[in-house]
């Protein structure tokens, strides 16, 4: 893999994603990934816009810490988010641990309301580190994460009123494909200028 890497994508089934410290949990009626990084379960699926960003190390995006890298990696999707109409507030509190990654809150992250649209985790390995996100386009439907993991049907509330969408906010469903390059670009655009990043959509 050339490095810096760039892979935005709407993903097309729905799939139960789950943080690496959740490897022991029981998935109902759906397939499961499992991640690298932490953070809580994730329901992927077209409502979704994941991007991956790999790069090396060293690299200046890296140089003070993962705290800093995921203040980069947000700085550039609120600004995306931005030119899409819709303004964000970076959450800057301590880790607050949900078995939902968008009831949960880690630096970084961004906030409408204290309501999350984009979750961001990190996995730091010897000479790279991974840089991922995930964007709700569209409505989620929280019952299907809730019934798979076995939670009461009360969490499914809970996750509505924590997460909102960019559906919810523009009352119209976005273009995926055309925010997903925007969101590509501005990756791109942010890296080292003298750097050609490998996209991939």
């Amino acid at each position: 893999m050339r490095l810096p890497f760039i892979r935005v994508v709407q993903p097309r089934g729905t799939v139960v994603s789950l943080g690496r410290s959740q490897r022991h949990i029981a998935v109902d009626a759906l397939p499961a990934r499992y991640r690298t990084s932490g953070g809580g379960a994730v329901l992927a699926g077209p409502w979704l816009l994941k991007a991956l960003v790999v790069l090396p190390r060293p690299h200046g995006w890296l140089d003070q810490g993962p705290a800093r890298a995921a203040q980069r990696f947000a700085d550039v999707h609120r600004r995306w988010l931005a030119a899409q109409g819709i303004e964000t507030e970076t959450y800057r509190g301590p880790v607050l641990d949900h078995w939902a990654c968008f009831a949960g809150r880690s630096p970084g992250e961004l906030l409408v309301h204290d309501r999350k649209i984009t979750g961001i985790a990190q996995t730091w390995r010897r000479r790279r580190v991974l840089l991922w996100s995930g964007t709700l386009l569209g409505g989620v439907p929280w019952d299907v994460l809730a019934n798979a993991l076995s939670h009461a049907p009360e969490a499914e509330r809970e996750l509505s009123t924590a997460a909102v969408s960019a559906q919810e906010l523009l009352f119209k469903a976005p273009d995926a494909l055309g925010w997903g390059q925007a969101l590509a670009a501005a990756l791109q655009g942010a890296l080292d200028p003298n750097e050609r990043a490998t996209l991939r959509s």
